[in-house]
């Protein structure tokens, strides 16, 4: 177990605090794939809970792929899958990115990211993967007023640059990312017809570059979408957080 001093856990739920912890360890690497938890009764003693909570947790990270139990050895930490450990990063982002300084750290990352998957994806893009991105863009026109549509077409779009980049870490990195931010996009969509025209229009630049195999211009043009999308999420909830009296 790591060596960082374990306090006891406060009374407000339990459950859900003992299971973030354990799941932080694992995800930061203090609990190493192949290492054997303590028991439960041990677990329950160090962490000041009932022993019923210590079992319910570990169920829980068990459903999350983090853990597995081996009848008569023990219960170790598993390494996650792909779409498992994108569960839980997505979880610990969705916190992190209430706010607007936290939202310039996550576009922070998607640029790093997305701006690489943009240059590749016009290197590497089959035709098969080029139509995949069409298909995203076509269902961003016909979307209309439907918040829904458009946002999964907007996110699915971005993925679609990721995997025609034919890179799986750049893939499995950039989801919870654009993930974390979907409401955001959603509401974005819903408040400012420009800004969806906007951004349809920026798609619109990233898919020709690609579909050219021009990777510079297929660079820039994410970047320019990332910039101006941050803008514009960022005042608007700026917009949200003032007082009504201060927008009038």
């Amino acid at each position: 177990m790591p060596v960082a001093p374990i306090q006891p856990l406060q009374r407000l739920s339990l459950l859900e605090a003992l299971v973030a912890q354990i799941e932080d360890w694992i995800l930061s690497g203090a609990l190493e794939p192949g290492a054997k938890l303590p028991s439960e009764e041990s677990l329950s003693r160090q962490f000041g809970v009932s022993r019923p909570v210590v079992r319910e947790a570990l169920a829980q990270l068990r459903e999350r792929g983090l853990l597995e139990t081996v009848s008569g050895s023990g219960t170790f930490v598993k390494r996650p899958d792909a779409d498992h450990l994108t569960e839980a990063v997505l979880r610990h982002l969705r916190v992190a990115a209430e706010g607007i300084e936290p939202i310039a750290k996550v576009y922070e990352a998607r640029l790093a990211i997305e701006s690489m998957t943009a240059y590749l994806a016009a290197e590497r893009a089959s035709e098969h993967d080029v139509a995949q991105i069409a298909g995203c863009l076509e269902a961003m026109r016909t979307a209309g007023r439907d918040e829904r549509k458009w946002t999964a077409a907007d996110l699915g779009f971005h993925v679609a640059v990721a995997e025609a980049s034919h890179n799986p870490f750049l893939s499995t990195l950039l989801a919870p990312l654009v993930k974390v931010i979907e409401h955001t996009i959603a509401e974005s969509f819903r408040r400012s017809r420009q800004a969806a025209r906007a951004g349809l229009h920026a798609h619109e630049l990233i898919y020709v570059a690609i579909g050219e195999h021009d990777p510079a211009r297929a660079e820039r043009a994410m970047r320019d979408h990332l910039a101006d999308s941050e803008r514009r999420l960022t005042a608007m909830r700026a917009r949200r957080s003032r007082p009504s009296s201060a927008r009038r």
